[in-house]
């Protein structure tokens, strides 16, 4: 597990072709040398330094591509993911975010039961159940609630091939439902599930993470993959996703809601003032839809997004500009 001060390169694949990826089993062979990388992201590991986040937590992890939160209105930004590491597991038990223009501060969210995405020790054959719950109920925002109940089973062990390396494994499937409660008043509310996710991984022992990563959605009874995610070296060719250092002038580029059906808002910040130019790139590399050109000035910018017509899948939203370039993930699904 990853500790504070760590970071991971890892590699987004758009597929695995043909590799049958749910088999497993004791002692088995996964072939997964075929992949082939179409993006890269830095994982960044900090310690927790926000109230009252750093007395409960191991680690803070500013997530670029989070689950869309249910709210209504501006697009949260700045999303952190807390995690707590320790002897009986891994399990996030807190999540902060901001809400601009109408609140200037980050906005803490205590789990009221933490999300165990580990229970320690993992050996082949373990199988463990975890009910996760937040709720957010702070003006001007409305209540805002999300339950996680998760599944994990460890279904088998083995040796992974990787286009990184060859790695002893053990294989976790887990089975995460989670479910939205949205109050804009005392009367009014609604209660959404959200499709079920797959999670398959392959866990090798002194990793700080998988080093495959398989996610999923079941949608009319099928799995759709929607993550290949493996570790990896870095390669300057590929696109770099949310990375400043080498994209100083656009950056932050968040998306909300995501997954999305039709329309959704790009959110992302410029420090002068430039015209962008953004695209949709479905994960093969092809330009599916051109959105135009705006102007973006110094600060946040912000515009909505058609995406009536695209096909069900994973593409890239990227924007450009003279000045540097940005790119964030999107799932489209209806």
């Amino acid at each position: 597990m990853p500790s504070p001060g760590d970071s991971v390169r890892v590699s987004f694949a758009s597929g695995v072709g043909s590799i049958i990826y749910s088999l497993s089993g004791a002692n088995y062979i996964w072939d997964f040398s075929s992949l082939v990388a179409n993006a890269q992201q830095e994982y960044r590991f900090n310690s927790p330094t926000a109230l009252p986040f750093n007395f409960l937590s191991t680690l803070a992890f500013l997530n670029p591509s989070p689950d869309s939160l249910p709210v209504i209105g501006n697009i949260p930004s700045n999303f952190t993911d807390y995690f707590k590491n320790g002897s009986s597991g891994y399990r996030q038990n807190g999540l902060s975010f901001e809400y601009t223009p109408l609140t200037t501060f980050t906005i803490p969210v205590l789990y009221t039961s933490s999300d165990y995405v580990y229970r320690f020790p993992l050996n082949f054959g373990d199988a463990d159940t975890s009910d996760g719950a937040y709720a957010i109920n702070f003006p001007p925002l409305p209540y805002i609630g999300q339950t996680i109940h998760r599944e994990s089973t460890v279904d088998g062990w083995g040796t992974i091939i990787t286009p990184l390396d060859t790695f002893s494994v053990l294989r976790m499937i887990s089975y995460v439902q989670k479910t939205d409660t949205i109050s804009l008043d005392s009367v009014t509310g609604f209660i959404i599930p959200r499709p079920l996710e797959v999670q398959y991984k392959w866990i090798a022992n002194g990793q700080k993470i998988p080093v495959l990563e398989i996610d999923c959605q079941v949608i009319a009874s099928n799995e759709v993959i929607t993550n290949v995610i493996y570790q990896d070296n870095y390669d300057s060719t590929l696109f770099q996703v949310n990375v400043t250092e080498i994209l100083p002038s656009l950056s932050n580029a968040t998306i909300y809601p995501n997954p999305t059906a039709e329309n959704c808002y790009l959110n992302f910040s410029s420090n002068s003032l430039v015209q962008v130019n953004v695209s949709l790139f479905d994960i093969s590399g092809r330009e599916v839809r051109v959105f135009g050109k705006q102007i973006a000035f110094s600060g946040n910018n912000s515009r909505v997004l058609d995406l009536n017509g695209i096909s069900d899948g994973v593409y890239l939203i990227y924007i450009d500009s003279e000045i540097g370039k940005v790119t964030q993930k999107i799932i489209v699904k209806h």
